[in-house]
């Protein structure tokens, strides 16, 4: 099984409307991950945070300020960058915890591997098909009496119910090399119950994602 993506080392990106709502209390959520297998992971000792380089960075600012924004749009923009300045510390306490508890340093000086983690929010939909009946009748009125005969009709009508759902990847990258070793990423739907609590919704997503790290594995067989 080949790595989700090792052509190229994404930007982080994340949505201030995002994933907080995984459904985090969900037990039979499942993270896919996969690796490099030709890598020794107890050979590394530090690690860091992916940052994008000059050039990327001056391309997402470019974009951004391509169309003149109104003064709400400025004031709703400022806002989310708060906000997603919030979501983007507890990201990093959630994959700090992890990285310290698998043996690893954290360093900003030449950091063996590199972390990166993205979030994604998509609408999904389900059709369900569900059975009704209805009677269709015909007869005759008279003066004297009366007479009808129902006819029942059967049939299946589609309902369609949309839904968000987020989903959440994190990288791990050899540094200097240059080349992604490791990928998990779980998705879930939003919920208001984890809304409540992003931090928490965080701390528990990162974790169900680190539980088959290649190291973690070995040490369980052990």
């Amino acid at each position: 099984m080949a790595i989700f993506n090792n052509t190229q080392v994404r930007i982080f990106s994340l949505s201030a409307a995002l994933l907080l709502g995984l459904s985090a209390c969900s037990s039979t959520r499942q993270a896919m991950v996969d690796y490099d297998r030709t890598v020794n992971f107890q050979q590394y000792q530090t690690y860091g945070f992916y940052q994008p380089s000059p050039e990327e960075r001056a391309a997402t600012e470019q974009a951004a300020s391509a169309e003149p924004l109104a003064e709400q749009a400025k004031t709703e923009d400022a806002e989310t960058k708060a906000y997603t300045t919030l979501l983007d510390q507890h990201f990093k306490s959630a994959i700090n915890t992890e990285m310290a508890a698998l043996g690893y340093q954290y360093s900003e000086q030449n950091p063996q591997l590199l972390v990166n983690y993205m979030t994604n929010v998509e609408t999904r939909s389900d059709v369900r098909s569900s059975p009704f009946s209805i009677n269709a009748g015909y007869g005759y009125y008279g003066r004297s009496s009366s007479f009808m005969f129902g006819i029942p009709l059967f049939g299946n009508q589609l309902e369609k119910t949309e839904y968000k759902v987020g989903t959440v990847t994190i990288d791990v990258i050899d540094a200097s090399e240059q080349r992604l070793v490791w990928q998990g990423l779980i998705d879930g739907r939003l919920t208001k119950k984890a809304m409540a609590n992003p931090q928490q919704a965080i701390n528990e997503t990162v974790q169900l994602i680190y539980q088959s790290y290649p190291t973690r594995l070995t040490e369980e067989k052990n």
